[in-house]
């Protein structure tokens, strides 16, 4: 058995989209005299690799702690692609994408999720893209950077086409060191009531 730790550390060095920067206070020292460490930890709900309830978007959808377990557990099929610009349905189109399966696309940018300075120009998906996934009826969607969408798109498409239709999202895996293929994948969500999101430990496992 083989597992890929496929989250990326919350640290400074993570990039943030909008204002989401992390703060990790140590409270409690033993080397100053205390009897243990003890740390205050705050971040938003999609800090760092994170999944994406339905209700992120959608009104009365899906939350942390009523979203089905196996949307974030379970087989997933990890498929590389080469582009240059966002992510089109012809890029798609090439691979066996099955029904009921949670996707993972490497989209070369897992780099990008060490370096505390946003990649404004990254790479995420067409709506024509976003649509063709629904209609292969995949359960989850994970991509190597903090969106789905294009930074700056204001009516949020892809968000809207994949949630809107009940397919749940990864954002901000760290997948450039994995081979393509079938994997078993856990991906968790803290049981946040309410949360419309959650950062996750995602790992790959294969036997």
């Amino acid at each position: 058995m083989k597992i890929y730790d496929i989250t990326a550390e919350i640290s400074d060095n993570l990039p943030i989209y909008g204002n989401e920067r992390p703060t990790i206070t140590k409270v409690a020292h033993l080397e100053k005299g205390d009897k243990y460490n003890f740390t205050n930890f705050s971040m938003t709900t999609h800090t760092g690799t994170h999944a994406d309830m339905t209700s992120h978007f959608i009104k009365g959808g899906e939350t942390c702690e009523t979203v089905a377990l196996d949307r974030f557990y379970g087989t997933a099929k990890l498929i590389r692609l080469a582009a240059t610009n966002h992510i089109t349905k012809a890029d798609l189109l090439p691979f066996n994408i099955e029904p009921g399966i949670i996707l993972l696309i490497d989209t070369g940018q897992s780099t990008y999720m060490s370096q505390g300075t946003l990649k404004q120009d990254f790479l995420a998906l067409t709506q024509e893209a976003a649509q063709y996934l629904v209609e292969k009826n995949i359960k989850t969607l994970g991509i190597d950077y903090l969106s789905v969408d294009p930074y700056g798109a204001s009516d949020f498409p892809a968000h809207m086409e994949l949630l809107g239709n009940d397919v749940t999202i990864l954002e901000g895996l760290v997948l450039a060191s994995v081979p393509e293929g079938e994997y078993t994948l856990s991906a968790l969500p803290l049981k946040i009531a309410g949360g419309d999101g959650s950062p996750v430990r995602a790992i790959l496992v294969s036997e």
